[in-house]
């Protein structure tokens, strides 16, 4: 009487392997847009800290400069900041845009890659000396 073999096929080993590097394939592939995920956020909200810093030293110089630049440090990284200053029909009244870039900008025209944009409103009871008694 022969005996009888017990077990898996080499096809049928070989087919339940591939099912698994795909399986260990799509995890991977997700962890790792999770990481990029989570830095570009890191990244956007690091930016945003440096557009309100940037906003608030633009307010701090009435009337704002059209095309003012800077840098700040926030996060131990270096944001480089510009701003964009439209007159509005509402006398000494200013509509000031600050963009934030990862990288200090080629041209003053060239917006694209702003990670951040900020807008306010900006007159002369908003900026610097804002609430002080006038005379």
């Amino acid at each position: 009487m022969a005996k009888r073999q017990h077990g898996f096929t080499l096809v049928e080993v070989m087919f339940a392997l591939g099912i698994f590097a795909l399986a260990a394939l799509a995890a991977v592939a997700a962890t790792s847009q999770h990481l990029n995920d989570l830095n570009y956020m890191q990244d956007k909200s690091m930016a945003q800290y440096a557009a309100a810093n940037a906003m608030a030293r633009v307010s701090l110089d009435y009337p704002p400069e059209n095309g003012a630049t800077g840098v700040e440090m926030v996060g131990s990284r270096e944001w480089f900041w510009r701003t964009e200053v439209l007159k509005t029909q509402t006398e000494d009244v200013f509509y000031v845009t600050v963009r934030v870039f990862e990288e200090q900008p080629q041209s003053a025209e060239n917006n694209d890659g702003a990670l951040v944009v900020l807008s306010r409103y900006l007159g002369p009871d908003t900026g610097a000396g804002a609430g002080e008694a006038q005379p």
